[in-house]
């Protein structure tokens, strides 16, 4: 499938200047993704069984510390450097950059057993097991390398259902009927060929999403919470 999905992203043109620059705004991409939990706890919850967002409130977290820029602690890192090594550089440690972070998780989960959602013996397995994570991430020098990876991972599947979503209205194929085509080894444009379709069309119709969500976010205004 990452294959087909690197083939299909050159033969069809779309840049990769699009896909990081408006990768978050797309109406069908978020369609396409896991639906949120609506309650706050809830999504809290959800988010720590999946172990999401850690390596950003490291990141956070030496920021805050060290003063630097979160921009500067990430291209320290993709320079090779570990969190304790930025930190310690920059009058901190790598030990504060846990605690910090590990204290505020301490808070939600407290507020989760509060609520009646989790159990204090499993709030605390949580916490330990976060705990361990958080201080392997931070004393790891390659980081950096694996978030870049990760983002390019989830900037890949962003494009590639912006694609199948436009490559599904131009054909009249369904979104599934698409992906099962395309992990069964053929590519985007093959699949909209056969149908009848125009390859180009569908890059056109995949920037103009692409356009009008950027043009969206360009406008917005982030309310207070």
């Amino acid at each position: 499938m990452r294959g087909t999905l690197r083939s299909a992203l050159t033969r069809l043109g779309l840049t990769t200047v699009l896909a990081l620059t408006l990768l978050a705004a797309i109406p069908f991409v978020a369609q396409a993704a896991p639906a949120a939990a609506s309650a706050p706890i809830a999504a809290q919850q959800e988010t720590f069984r999946r172990g999401g967002g850690l390596a950003a409130a490291l990141i956070r977290s030496t920021s805050e510390l060290t003063g630097l820029t979160g921009q500067q602690v990430l291209d320290e890192l993709r320079a090779g450097k570990s969190l304790a090594q930025i930190a310690a550089a920059n009058g901190s440690s790598g030990d504060a950059v846990v605690q910090a972070v590990v204290a505020k998780i301490k808070e939600r989960l407290d507020r989760l057993v509060a609520a009646g959602r989790m159990t204090r013996a499993q709030a605390d397995q949580r916490l330990a097991a976060v705990t361990t994570q958080a201080t392997e991430m931070v004393n790891d020098t390659t980081l950096g390398q694996k978030i870049d990876t990760r983002l390019g991972n989830r900037q890949e599947r962003a494009v590639m259902a912006a694609l199948v979503q436009a490559a599904s209205e131009a054909t009249g194929l369904s979104a599934g009927d698409i992906v099962t085509r395309l992990r069964n080894g053929e590519s985007l444009e093959q699949i909209v060929r056969s149908a009848g379709g125009d390859p180009a069309a569908v890059v056109n119709a995949a920037t103009a999403a692409f356009r009008a969500a950027a043009e969206s976010a360009m406008t917005a205004t982030r309310q207070a919470p």
